[in-house]
């Protein structure tokens, strides 16, 4: 928490008031958006208002700088916070395209230090910690050798025998036998690798679209 603390006071620091824009891409300022604009999509033209908007994710605080980062170390979405933060310009001033491309080094340094390194620490620091609490338990006890020994192998003794329907004829049993054989393993990456092909179909469509 103090570590993200640090980076959400960097991001406050670097973002504030800067994630506005305008539904009228071609104004960058809050008194120019107003009245109404023209909007060109393959429906044919609409008339809208401007409006002056902050982005759903933004650095105007450090409580919402630490929403945003939580959002950037899950890695869903994050590319377009990166988007805005390069784009932005000035506080309550509208984005530019490309604008700080220098801004990108904060996500390197964030992304790379925090999701991947720290966090990797942290849970091995954990699982060490969890280790060494059972061994000194272990060593404290009043157990003779082979009564921890037989602790040790209850605890790492693998069942010989596993469960199954007893009616070959059911659709349990049927079920069961498919699950635990390879092609069920075939058919779960089938699927996955479907999922995936949807999904890129769906982001090429909605490119086509704008």
């Amino acid at each position: 928490m103090l570590f993200m603390f640090i980076f959400a006071v960097i991001a406050v620091q670097l973002f504030k008031g800067k994630f506005f824009y305008c539904t009228d891409e071609s104004k960058g300022l809050e008194k120019d958006c107003r009245g109404q604009f023209l909007d060109f999509n393959r429906d044919g033209v609409e008339a809208k208002p401007r409006e002056w908007k902050k982005y759903e994710f933004h650095y105007d605080n450090v409580l919402w700088a630490f929403l945003t980062l939580f959002t950037v170390s899950t890695g869903e979405g994050w590319p377009m916070v990166l988007k805005h933060s390069v784009d932005a310009t000035y506080e309550d001033k509208g984005p530019s395209p490309g604008f700080r491309m220098e801004t990108s080094i904060f996500y390197v340094v964030y992304f790379v230090v925090f999701p991947f390194f720290f966090v990797n620490i942290f849970v091995a620091l954990i699982i060490i910690t969890f280790q060494e609490q059972g061994d000194k338990a272990m060593s404290e006890c009043s157990l003779e050798k082979n009564e921890r020994a037989c602790i040790d192998f209850a605890i790492n003794a693998k069942p010989l025998t596993r469960y199954m329907p007893a009616n070959k004829q059911s659709f349990q049993y049927k079920m069961w036998k498919f699950v635990v054989s390879p092609p069920f393993e075939y058919a779960i990456m089938s699927l996955i690798a479907l999922n995936t092909v949807v999904l890129m179909m769906k982001f090429e469509l909605y490119c086509k679209n704008l």
